[in-house]
């Protein structure tokens, strides 16, 4: 049998968190089904700031076997920071719609007891799987006043690993759920005279969890982009000359209609960020004079909208001002590997963006912080 101790936990259950992408959505469900092994959210978390803040204290909660009471403890004056705390009014930016929602104690006991649950399941998963003999699942629920009653009517029941009921049923099978599979063989089950169920089960997963978990361990954990053996790969950029004679207004208005937005409004990028969008993009920080011609970037204009709208890879890094996102697209000029770079900075009502510029040297240095985001592979 396959068991874990929730005060230690294995190496495969914080690789599964690690390696998620980092995305904003309203509504739980709004990631569909099993892309929930590939992404973590929390619904109505709106910026990106608060959502890695939760995400890298559960981390740290699980390598370090801290209990409920320790995160809490450790996130809680965090939120309360950026304003994400108590009684509040979240903005859905897509969409308008406005819910009023309750951020407490009990709140953060369901993103704590979900996230590593469904990691521990994922690791379950692997080491189970990593027992050829062992074909059989045995459903295991926690009997307890608190437990649904469908969740408990299924405790004992044993079935074969590839029997369809574990396609949608397979723990966790709904927020709360304590629910646990374990494996055996055919020999271990006969040993201790139990059954093999031949029914046809009905669902118990409520629908936010009725997907695959047992895919957990089968998708591509994110890692970064091996830019070496893409280089041919990667698109050949060209400076574009008919912009040498435009003034900095109409840069910037091509910029903007490019884009798609008006100066100030909000752009939401790839994992559903909503940025401000103005001239800061192109300020000199110190003189406070546009830099929009700079070195030529000018030059490279769609390139810098389309690492807004289509980058191909996004990092969070820390630093002496805090946390900022930096978006990547890399291309080729000239035979040579090269990246244009989008920087926003999070601040406690916005997140605003900070600067554009073309990476020409040292590229790699700048790929070392924490990766929540890589363009997926296109299909031939």
């Amino acid at each position: 049998m396959v068991s874990f101790d929730f005060n230690l936990a294995p190496r495969e259950a914080i690789e599964y968190l690690k390696s998620k992408e980092l995305e904003l959505h309203f509504n739980y469900d709004e990631i569909i089904k099993d892309a929930h092994h590939r992404a973590f959210t929390v619904a109505k978390v709106t910026r990106m700031d608060v959502l890695n803040d939760i995400h890298e204290e559960l981390l740290a909660s699980m390598k370090d076997g801290r209990s409920f009471k320790d995160f809490q403890k450790s996130l809680k004056p965090k939120l309360e920071k950026k304003g994400w705390w108590g009684t509040k009014e979240v903005f859905d930016p897509r969409t308008g719609e406005v819910k009023t929602v309750n951020i407490n104690a009990r709140r953060l006991k369901t993103i704590f007891e979900t996230n590593t649950r469904m990691a521990y399941n994922a690791a379950r998963e692997e080491a189970m799987d990593a027992l050829p003999l062992s074909v059989y699942r045995r459903y295991v629920s926690i009997l307890i006043a608190t437990t649904r009653e469908a969740h408990a009517h299924m405790h004992g029941i044993i079935k074969h690993k590839d029997d369809p009921f574990w396609l949608k049923n397979s723990p966790l099978n709904g927020f709360g759920c304590k629910c646990k599979k374990t494996a055996y063989s055919k020999k271990q089950i006969e040993r201790k005279g139990w059954k093999v169920s031949e029914d046809k089960l009905g669902d118990i997963a409520s629908k936010d969890f009725a997907y695959d978990t047992r895919k957990g361990n089968k998708f591509t954990k994110l890692t970064k982009m091996d830019l070496d053996n893409s280089l041919k790969q990667l698109p050949k950029a060209k400076k574009n000359k008919a912009y040498e004679k435009l003034s900095q207004t109409a840069l910037l208005g091509t910029f903007y209609e490019t884009l798609g937005v008006n100066k100030g409004d909000t752009f939401i990028d790839k994992v559903n960020d909503p940025m401000i969008i103005d001239d800061s993009l192109f300020l000199d920080k110190r003189s406070k004079e546009l830099k929009i011609n700079k070195e030529d970037r000018h030059l490279l204009l769609d390139e810098f909208t389309e690492v807004i709208k289509n980058p191909d890879e996004i990092y969070l890094e820390y630093d002496k001002f805090g946390l900022k996102k930096n978006m990547f697209r890399y291309i080729t000029i000239d035979g040579k590997k090269e990246a244009i770079m989008a920087v926003f900075r999070y601040f406690k009502d916005k997140t605003q963006g900070a600067t554009l510029f073309h990476v020409t040297r040292s590229l790699e240095a700048r790929r070392k912080m924490k990766l929540i985001y890589r363009k997926k592979e296109e299909s031939n």
